[in-house]
């Protein structure tokens, strides 16, 4: 949670000293703060610019946003003079956006927290505390790995991640874009070394934020847990219906047209044509190379080949995880890995993977648990006339440490939520259920993807499955508070 106040500490002064009038020198800054170890030269106000690059990487959205508009809605009218001529006056007004976005954009680093000010007409103050960040991520998009840039991104607690205002995600409100990497790797270490509650430790160096538990670069020791390869990752995405609805769609629309000679029915068909783009290559983009690895910080997830991320969640954070099996991939004995992440994070654990690395991988984020011994029961036959197909799907169980739900007919999905993890318990029924003395058993955790719930189990089933699981749940809240 941000907030707009003004964390600038002001050094307390003491009585004027006596005797012959000395020249004053300045005192240097601690060496114990946070702030100090993030400055840089000729930041003598502790405020900092982003890289000098950033007008260059800001400014091409308006020239690819205007030629968007122009495309879709005068295409018939567009010819090279005019391009020529919206040019000559779009690029200069796209370099001034850039400038300004980056002239008035400045970030100082205080004991408590980062300040974000921003705005030429309406300055804006964000100021992130570090008691509130709960994780600091690096994201490299295309154009800013072509130059050595990062975009440094801060997931804050008391939210839930919402939707992206920009196209490579994140909370463009309170990111830091651009850093040159290796400022932006110094920068992420001190961020978490702050928030790990360690103000006073030196940290101009990534080993000493090691030395706390903080990852610094990329290449810092870590355990590969899983990987994607990317023949699997292809395989998946030919798999899919997705692309080829698209393919199928696109070809319905402009064929026609292409025949007739008229544009509408290809220009029709653009939406079609970038859906399929968003299902194959984007989907292959993000997904490869995809590693999944254990360090000292928690959970690592290395992922994109155009845009490089690299996420980090902190031990304790993943909230409940589900496996996902799409009707074309059973034979393959392949699946999808999602997860709640507790103050935003991201969704997908592993975009496709063997059943087997899938159960592997939920036994190492979670020490003790085997998804596939724990029993799961079907609910009564009588639910059968409220779902005659999917009904010998539906099915729930726990052991000592998780609730397992599977539920899904041409997507089968099984939920796994560690007890110690359920916010609440729902027991919900509509009249239709009630009347056949049925009830739907909710298990409710922070947002995200996975939603816990077993469905149409006998209500004397359900009311014992409530009470069963409230007292799991508070013994799993009490495990969790002595390790």
């Amino acid at each position: 949670m941000t907030t707009a106040r003004d964390a600038t500490a002001r050094a307390a002064t003491g009585p004027a000293a006596t005797g012959p009038a000395v020249q004053p020198r300045p005192v240097p800054p601690a060496p114990s703060s946070l702030a100090s170890s993030a400055a840089q030269p000729g930041a003598s106000d502790g405020y900092h610019r982003l890289h000098p690059l950033t007008p260059f990487l800001r400014g091409w959205v308006i020239v690819v946003a205007f030629a968007a508009t122009v495309g879709r809605n005068f295409a018939e009218d567009v010819t090279a003079r005019a391009i020529g001529l919206t040019m000559i006056f779009l690029v200069p007004a796209a370099g001034t956006y850039g400038y300004c976005a980056w002239r008035f954009t400045r970030y100082r680093i205080d004991r408590d927290g980062l300040r974000l000010d921003t705005g030429l007409l309406m300055r804006r103050t964000r100021y992130v505390r570090l008691d509130r960040l709960q994780s600091v991520d690096i994201v490299q998009p295309l154009l800013a790995r072509m130059v050595g840039l990062a975009i440094l991104r801060l997931d804050l607690a008391g939210r839930e991640r919402k939707e992206r205002a920009d196209s490579d995600g994140g909370d463009s409100a309170s990111d830091l874009r651009y850093l040159s990497i290796g400022h932006a790797q110094r920068l992420r270490a001190q961020l978490l070394v702050g928030a790990a509650g360690h103000p006073t430790v030196t940290v101009g160096s990534i080993g000493a934020a090691a030395r706390i538990g903080v990852d610094g670069p990329a290449d810092s020791p870590r355990r590969l847990l899983a990987e994607v390869p990317p023949r699997r990752l292809v395989a998946a995405i030919a798999l899919s219906p997705a692309p080829w609805l698209a393919i199928f769609g696109a070809a319905a629309i402009a064929v026609p047209s292409l025949l007739t000679g008229t544009r509408a029915g290809v220009l029709g068909a653009i939406p079609l044509l970038g859906w399929l783009w968003h299902r194959t290559i984007r989907v292959f983009a993000v997904g490869y190379p995809y590693m999944v690895s254990e360090s000292v910080s928690g959970l690592r997830i290395d992922s994109g080949l155009l845009e490089r991320a690299h996420a980090t969640i902190p031990p304790g954070r993943v909230q409940a995880i589900s496996i996902s099996e799409p009707l074309l991939w059973r034979p393959l004995r392949w699946v999808t890995i999602r997860m709640n992440v507790a103050g935003g994070g991201p969704s997908i654990l592993l975009p496709v993977a063997r059943r087997d690395e899938a159960v592997a991988l939920i036994g190492a984020l979670l020490p003790g648990v085997d998804v596939a011994a724990v029993h799961l029961a079907r609910p009564p036959r009588r639910a059968l006339a409220l779902a005659p197909v999917h009904w010998w799907v539906q099915a729930c169980g726990a052991d000592e440490r998780v609730f397992v739900a599977r539920h899904g007919l041409l997507r089968r999905h099984t939920d796994v939520i560690a007890h110690g993890k359920v916010q609440s318990i729902r027991l919900v029924a509509n009249p239709l259920v009630g009347l056949l003395g049925l009830a739907d058993v909710h298990l409710d955790t922070t947002g995200g993807p996975v939603r816990v719930r077993s469905g149409l189990r006998d209500r004397q089933e359900a009311l014992s499955l409530v009470w069963g699981q409230a007292e799991r749940s508070r013994l799993g809240r009490r495990r969790a508070g002595n390790n």
